[in-house]
């Protein structure tokens, strides 16, 4: 292979992952829920009702995710916590509660803002 083509290839790489490696030793998670709030709206606003839909993605796959956990740990005997009923409110709903409490306090992580949402949430039955 030719020295351009591994600058190249390398290049790519680097461009692919360094945002990755730069943000990862600072957050709990990655994407919108992994910033602060102000910037979670921010971005989302910026966009529009795309931005508006990608947060909405990214709020149920964190909810799903953070569910999931919960109700494993509970089903191995590791945490007497239960998991939640995820879909009392749409994406739509939920996103709109997300948006309102980071506004009110933009400094906080959204995913703790989340969490937090996510505890109103009724007990699951299984």
């Amino acid at each position: 292979m030719s020295f351009i083509k591994k600058i190249l290839i390398l290049l790519i790489f680097t461009i692919i992952f360094y945002p990755n490696f730069s943000h990862s030793k600072d957050l709990a998670t990655w994407g919108f829920v992994g910033s602060k709030c102000g910037q979670t709206i921010k971005v989302a606003r910026e966009f529009g009702k795309e931005g508006k839909d990608a947060l909405g993605y990214s709020v149920q796959g964190f909810l799903t995710g953070y569910n999931s956990h919960v109700m494993l740990m509970n089903l191995q005997g590791k945490s007497n916590q239960k998991a939640k009923v995820i879909n009392k409110y749409s994406i739509k709903e939920v996103t709109d509660i997300l948006i309102r409490k980071c506004t009110a306090n933009s400094t906080k992580a959204t995913y703790i803002v989340l969490i937090e949402i996510w505890r109103t949430f009724p007990i699951a039955r299984y």
